[in-house]
């Protein structure tokens, strides 16, 4: 289910567990290599388990109006110790001071990488981009959700760093304590 406002949204986020959806990616995992003498130290080991295991990423998502975009929200439910309905309740609450809070994390983001951008990732003969350039051309993509209601936000860089994300990560007190780029 999409929750859209054509409108900034400022709050009142009310999603369920209902909006979300599950995602199942199955994928296999190599077991590493041990050197002889490791299943003597450590018996307990099985010699002729499989080698390739199988395994799955659950993540749960949903799509939201936030800063006049849709963003996807996500959180893998495996890794929560609540119930999934509390869970999303604090979501919302996060996603509340994040709506209500654009221009001070899009600030310490441009404070935080905007240095990086003019030192090393401009076009030659370009000029410095100013703060209000840079917050200007990055855009919120998703964001995803951890355990302790701590988030990574990602951003669209708007080609500020040749179309690598820009990552910024919140912790649960509404602290952006790192913002870098991947990609």
């Amino acid at each position: 289910m999409r929750l859209f406002s054509r409108f900034k949204n400022k709050g009142n986020f009310k999603l369920s567990i209902e909006d979300f959806t599950t995602e199942k990616d199955e994928y296999e995992v190599e077991s590493v290599s041990f050197s002889g003498d490791f299943f003597d130290k450590f018996p307990q080991v099985d010699k002729e388990e499989s080698r390739l295991r199988k395994a799955v990423l659950i993540t749960k998502t949903a799509i939201v109006a936030i800063f006049g975009k849709d963003v996807e929200i996500r959180f893998d439910p495996t890794e929560i110790t609540i119930s999934e309905e509390k869970f999303v309740n604090q979501i919302n609450s996060k996603l509340q001071w994040i709506a209500q809070n654009e221009h001070k994390i899009n600030s310490r983001i441009a404070k935080k990488l905007l240095d990086l951008k003019n030192d090393s990732w401009l076009e030659e003969n370009q000029a410095k981009l100013t703060k209000e350039q840079f917050i200007t051309a990055i855009t919120l993509k998703s964001i995803s959700f951890f355990e302790d209601i701590s988030c990574e936000l990602i951003f669209d860089d708007g080609d500020l760093f040749w179309q690598h994300e820009i990552i910024a990560n919140l912790s649960s007190k509404n602290k952006l304590t790192d913002a870098s780029i991947r990609g």
